[in-house]
């Protein structure tokens, strides 16, 4: 803490730690609780619900992770897939770069520098070797990332990256498999390896077979694994920079934000509107149980009468409150594009779920006003209470978050009852209730814990007043000598000073007479300018000659003035 306090710190602090009582402060939340238990219902579990009901499980942007798990976010991209075409090997393996890759190799092989990447082998010159695709030509067309990103498949498989030279056998062996499919595979046929080792007596046929499963058992899974990987993390880096950086990908993403955001601003603003209608029921109900239902002679009468009140009470709460109806449209629509920006993040890595895009939704916008609260604080609020208000806004979104995963559970537990069809409008009811009531107790924590702040600022202000209150007192007690000395001695040097005067005004001295005025001005440090006759004429008519001071009758006199005469 500061060890300075300002005056109006102080008096704030006094004015807080001794205003209300334990009794107010619980029925303050009392009140609160009721207003976020509806605030809960009408907005994340109400408006927020039906908002969901448009949500994508992954997301409204497609993403490379997610196709590739057939998770689509618009039908256009899964119909581009479908309509891609079927797999053609010749195309594959008639491409130049292929050709001319294939050529290089070769020619290392009959030179005697070729190594097969498989088993890390220098290859025999005579011996038949193919140029494998590391991650399978076919792989690559039929891969949902590649469609996704509009790369040619062709150009993509047909890298230095991706074509390496191995075993004649080998390579047919693995044919479109991929590298780990492959090695597991290779690894089941050991047994078989052992078995015609250990038989006495082989025909042409198994030879040829023993021969064959001798070749896989030079395979170094370690440098296959590496090539494969490398392989794979050249062909992926290339799909995510193609697509990612694409303006079909930035388009969508614009959009669907605009979109998310607009969804988002309704429903802070319309759930303001609903919890004022509510709250104002609420009231009406409650009179009705304190006072009656009837308030005139008639049913309808009295029907139309609590509807008036009603309508009145929103219409008053809506005119007083628009301007924070339209801040909260513009924090929904701020918040609504974060959160399809960060959903759209997420799903680039794991595939999200309905339920967390929901979560994170609410997440965003609890997060954005505690920031705004924080950088943005409105007029009149401190950094200490503007902290405050900000972890109040984000642990009631942590709630929510809570609240709704809690909501999943009891959905899918009364669907395993047979309740399925009171399983919506239950759980939002009771989740909201829920919600409601722990945001209302954790804002009421937060504020009477934050009172042991305010105890220990009150500690602060008794040990500064009582380290310093001594020194203070003692100073002020040496000021009061000092002032009550310097007081009697400017009275005597008075009184010396007047007596001076009067005994120089009685003898007509004109000397001593300023000589006596002159300490009495010296006593406030001002000095005495007017010291003859003269002078005195001249400050008396200031230069103009209309006075003069006749010595004889000791007087001023006016002089004719020639003008009027």
């Amino acid at each position: 803490m500061n060890n300075t306090l300002t005056r109006e710190e102080t008096r704030e602090f006094l004015s807080k730690y001794y205003s209300g009582t334990n009794n107010e402060r619980f029925e303050q939340m009392i009140r609160e609780c009721k207003r976020s238990v509806i605030q809960s219902i009408v907005v994340p579990f109400g408006l927020g619900k039906i908002v969901a009901a448009y949500d994508r499980l992954g997301g409204n942007v497609d993403t490379v992770h997610n196709v590739r798990k057939n998770v689509y976010a618009s039908e256009q991209a899964k119909m581009d897939y479908a309509q891609r075409g079927n797999y053609n090997s010749h195309e594959y393996h008639s491409d130049d770069e292929y050709k001319r890759i294939n050529k290089e190799q070769t020619i290392l092989r009959k030179d005697g520098k070729l190594t097969d990447y498989m088993t890390g082998e220098k290859v025999d010159r005579n011996k038949k070797t193919d140029l494998d695709h590391v991650v399978s030509a076919k792989e690559i067309h039929d891969d949902r990332g590649r469609v996704l990103a509009g790369i040619d498949g062709v150009k993509l498989a047909n890298t230095e990256t991706n074509l390496k030279m191995t075993n004649e056998t080998i390579n047919r062996s693995k044919k479109a498999d991929s590298m780990e499919d492959f090695l597991e595979r290779c690894d089941s046929r050991l047994v078989e390896i052992e078995r015609l080792r250990n038989k006495r007596e082989l025909t042409q046929s198994e030879q040829n077979e023993l021969r064959k499963l001798e070749e896989f058992q030079k395979i170094d899974r370690q440098k296959a694994m590496e090539a494969d990987k490398k392989a794979r993390d050249v062909i992926n880096t290339q799909i995510n920079r193609t697509y990612y950086t694409s303006t079909k990908f930035m388009q969508n993403l614009a959009t669907t934000s605009v979109v998310e955001g607009g969804k988002m601003g309704v429903q802070q603003a319309l759930g303001l509107v609903l919890v004022e209608f509510f709250t104002a029921v609420l009231e009406e109900v409650e009179d009705i149980f304190r006072k009656g239902f009837h308030t005139c002679e008639s049913f309808f009468a009295s029907i139309k009468t609590r509807l008036e009140t009603i309508a009145s009470k929103v219409y008053h709460a809506l005119v007083n409150k628009y301007r924070l109806i339209i801040a909260s449209f513009k924090d929904g629509l701020i918040s609504g594009i974060l959160s399809n920006l960060v959903t759209t993040a997420v799903n680039i890595f794991a595939t999200t779920s309905r339920r967390l895009v929901r979560i994170i939704r609410e997440g965003i916008f609890s997060l954005f006003r505690a920031l705004k609260m924080i950088f943005f604080p409105p007029e009149g609020l401190g950094k200490e209470e503007a902290w405050h208000e900000a972890t109040k806004l984000f642990v009631s979104g942590v709630i929510v978050g809570l609240g709704i995963l809690i909501e999943q559970s009891i959905a899918t537990f009364l669907h395993s009852i047979g309740l399925a069809a009171f399983s919506d409008s239950f759980t939002s009811v009771f989740v909201g209730i829920l919600t409601g009531i722990s945001i209302a107790i954790a804002m009421y924590w937060l504020d009477t814990n934050r009172e042991s702040v305010e105890k220990m600022r009150y500690e602060e202000i008794r040990q500064l007043c009582a380290e310093n209150l001594p020194a203070i007192v003692e100073e002020c007690e040496e000021l009061s000598r000092l002032i009550k000395a310097t007081h009697e001695q400017r009275l005597m040097s008075l009184e010396s000073s007047f007596t001076d005067y009067q005994n120089a005004d009685f003898n007509y001295d004109d000397n001593r007479i300023y000589e006596a005025l002159a300490k009495i001005n010296a006593i406030w440090r001002i000095e005495l300018n007017t010291k003859t006759n003269e002078d005195m004429q001249t400050n008396l008519n200031k230069g103009s000659g209309i006075l003069y001071f006749n010595k004889q009758e000791k007087a001023m006199i006016e002089k004719p003035n020639p003008e009027y005469s």
